[in-house]
């Protein structure tokens, strides 16, 4: 006989493919002419962007750019200069199963620049990309949570806690900025480097659209106008807020915003004295809006009749399941050594950090993220040969969180974020960094879910009177695969041997009222 399930539907998403990979993109660049010769590189640094996402029938095309800039020093003994490069990249990831019609998540970061002098007009620049992609389809789930009209019927439930309504959207922002110099500072020669850093500060869901809160951390290095230049470095903090349309989002629903530099384009401009004071600054900004909402959902996982056997039918469903998301704000402190066969420090020029996220330990209710800080430094020198130099420094960090029912299975999703960085010079051949990094943990629990999808009663042939029994609980016994086994309730099992809890151990003599002493 049919026990009718009580269902209730949730719309979510199905993972189809999940994959990480790298790629390197390198180019040649031959050294402009209006520009000197190369001696020695100081720095190599960029950005990446995905400028197009496409599936395929089991294949993923990616398409891209990257844009790396070069400090260097030019052999004729004159002063930093720098240079510009753009390359263009496809890469490919095979995925079998995936259709065209399924969503695709495809994000890329730089993990290391690097370069080769080939001569001192001829330079190779390298870039390691990490490249990761998540392919997804909705899918309407009808879990069954509860029957009706089967008081015979003892279920077994557990919550699920599944990310509904999960999607992403993708959207464009410009800004366009005129920044002033800082009084004091000489006016401007020639632009060397400029980084842009885009972080949220606020995010607020209402129907269909997002208002998004951040602001733009700018570093510009540049040459003053005098007739010997000097090296010169300033800051400013372009704060935005934006209306980001998405449709089918609403206003109860979690979100989540990151952002990237996709493209930058400046000009120096002349302040109301006809001075080079002014820089005029477009910023073209890609903003990833995710938005979920996690329901939690009872469903039956087991179920057993007291007045016969049920017959169970489920349906296999690949879900994720969110365990938790924490933030935190981490503290680093470090020393950075020079190497020996630098010169000693004078003033720092520039401070280029980058945190990056290296591997992530999940097991017994814990998660631990390890990471590493990659910074840049880039100084005037004690010597008069040498009057600038830049050596590299990696810092370590770690954090734990603290999550129940996280284990070697779980999956987490992790960012982590530069958000300041302090110095202090310690010494001719030392410099102490200070670090304040924002790390974000989302754990899910993730495979393969069985859901009931229908659940039938077989009446037992013969009627059996109950019958008291002693039993003596086995290994890998629990009270309900005792009670499930003798038609019987786990009530029953505890008030006839007046348990307390639900905890039971080889070898306790347990009485039982069982329905089936066939069994």
């Amino acid at each position: 006989m049919s026990i009718n399930l009580i269902k209730e539907e949730v719309r979510t998403t199905e993972v189809v493919c999940q994959k990480y990979s790298q790629s390197m993109v390198e180019c040649d660049v031959i050294v402009p002419d209006v520009k000197p010769d190369i001696r020695r590189v100081l720095e190599v640094s960029g950005t990446v962007s995905l400028t197009q996402k496409l599936l395929q029938q089991d294949k993923i095309l990616l398409q891209g750019v990257v844009r790396m800039t070069v400090l260097y020093l030019p052999d004729d003994g004159g002063y930093i200069k720098s240079l510009n490069a753009m390359q263009e990249f496809t890469h490919a990831i095979d995925c079998r199963g995936i259709l065209p019609e399924m969503q695709l998540l495809a994000e890329a970061e730089s993990e290391n620049f690097d370069s080769t002098l080939i001569n001192s007009r001829k330079l190779n620049l390298r870039c390691i990309l990490g490249i990761g992609v998540k392919v997804t389809r909705p899918v309407l789930l009808e879990i069954a949570g509860d029957v009706a009209d089967a008081p015979s019927v003892v279920l077994k439930q557990q919550p699920l806690r599944i990310l509904s309504g999960a999607d992403h959207t993708e959207c464009q922002i410009i800004l366009r900025e005129q920044l002033e110099l800082p009084s004091g500072k000489p006016t401007i020669g020639e632009i060397l480097k400029i980084t842009a850093a885009p972080t949220g500060i606020e995010l607020c869901m209402m129907n269909d659209k997002a208002v998004a809160k951040g602001q733009v951390k700018i570093c510009t290095l540049y040459l003053d106008e005098s007739e010997t230049p000097t090296l010169q470095f300033m800051e400013h903090a372009i704060p935005f807020t934006e209306i980001l349309d998405a449709d089918g989002i609403r206003e109860e629903m979690n979100g989540e915003v990151e952002y990237t530099l996709n493209d930058m384009y400046y000009e120096i401009r002349e302040d109301s004295d006809g001075e080079a004071r002014n820089l005029g600054l477009e910023l073209v900004l890609g903003a990833l809006l995710r938005c979920n909402e996690t329901r939690e959902v009872p469903a039956i996982v087991d179920a057993y009749s007291l007045n016969g056997d049920i017959s169970i039918q489920t349906k296999p469903h690949h879900l994720e399941q969110l365990l938790d998301q924490r933030t935190a704000e981490l503290t680093i402190k470090d020393t950075a050594k020079l190497p020996s066969m630098l010169p000693g420090l004078k003033q720092i020029c520039d401070v280029n950090a980058t945190a990056k996220i290296d591997r992530i330990s999940a097991e017994n209710g814990q998660i631990t993220v390890f990471g590493t800080v990659h910074t840049r430094i880039l100084y005037l020198s004690s010597d008069e040969t040498a009057p600038i130099s830049a050596f590299s420094h990696v810092s370590e960090f770690s954090h734990t969180f603290d999550i129940e029912g996280a284990d070697t299975n779980t999956v987490c999703d992790a960012r982590v974020m530069t958000e300041h960085v302090s110095y202090t010079i310690a010494g001719e051949n030392s410099l102490d960094l200070r670090f304040i990094l924002g790390l974000s943990l989302k754990a899910l629990q993730t495979g393969s879910v069985p859901l009931i999808d229908e659940l039938c009663e077989v009446p037992m042939e013969s009627s059996a009177f109950p019958a008291m029994l002693l039993y003596f609980v086995q290994e890998g016994d629990s009270l309900w695969s005792i009670a499930k086994r003798y038609h019987t309730t786990i009530d029953t099992v505890n008030a006839l041997n007046h348990l307390e809890s639900d905890t039971i151990y080889p070898g306790q003599q347990l009485k039982l009222l069982a329905q089936n002493t066939a069994t």
